[in-house]
């Protein structure tokens, strides 16, 4: 779970791999000759498609005990936007890494239960970034700044669908929303 492998397409040749420190705790993204991945520590990096060599990468807060949920990663408009397992979210330059912004969504006695947490995929629709966790908390975040638009009480951790003005999930519960993206 720690290699990274990219392989021809046409004829299943290897072109290259490499081999991580740490397992990868994320989904893979490719935006702009670049793949970017976030490990079990809450490092994201970022490897050159053409050769995997590591170009840069960002250190986010480190727990002692791992979560066993995936990360969550949104690249727009050259910025990346992820999630680490302690609830920030977190804003970066997609070519340097350098950071924009990060806004914590949980108080400091999360690091305790930090293995508990579990985070919806990220979802931006416009200029607002959505999410959810099993904290009964679900958020519309401005992707400009990190502050929150507005925060509900939804116990979600699946995947929340926009379409046209509404917001689709479905709570751990089994309830399905229906919420105004706006409100």
């Amino acid at each position: 779970i720690s290699k990274l492998y990219v392989v021809d397409y046409n004829t299943g040749n290897l072109i290259w791999s490499i081999k991580n420190k740490n397992p990868f705790n994320s989904q893979l993204k490719i935006f702009d000759n670049k793949i970017y991945a976030i490990d079990l520590n809450n490092v994201l990096r970022c490897f050159s498609l053409t050769n995997g060599s590591e170009l840069w990468n960002f250190k986010s807060e480190n727990t002692f005990l791992k979560s066993n949920k995936r990360n969550s990663i949104v690249i727009i408009d050259n910025k990346i936007y992820f999630n680490n397992s302690v609830g920030d979210i977190i804003s970066l330059n997609a070519n340097d890494g350098s950071m924009l912004w990060q806004m914590p969504t949980q108080s400091s006695d999360i690091y305790e239960n930090a293995f508990s947490l579990i985070v919806s995929d990220l979802v931006a629709k416009g200029d607002e970034l959505f999410f959810s966790n099993n904290r009964n908390q679900f958020y519309s975040m401005s992707l400009t700044n990190g502050l929150i638009n507005w925060k509900q009480e939804i116990n979600s951790e699946v995947r929340p669908i926009i379409y046209d003005n509404l917001i689709f999930t479905i709570s751990n519960e089994g309830y399905f929303f229906i919420l105004d993206k706006f409100t």
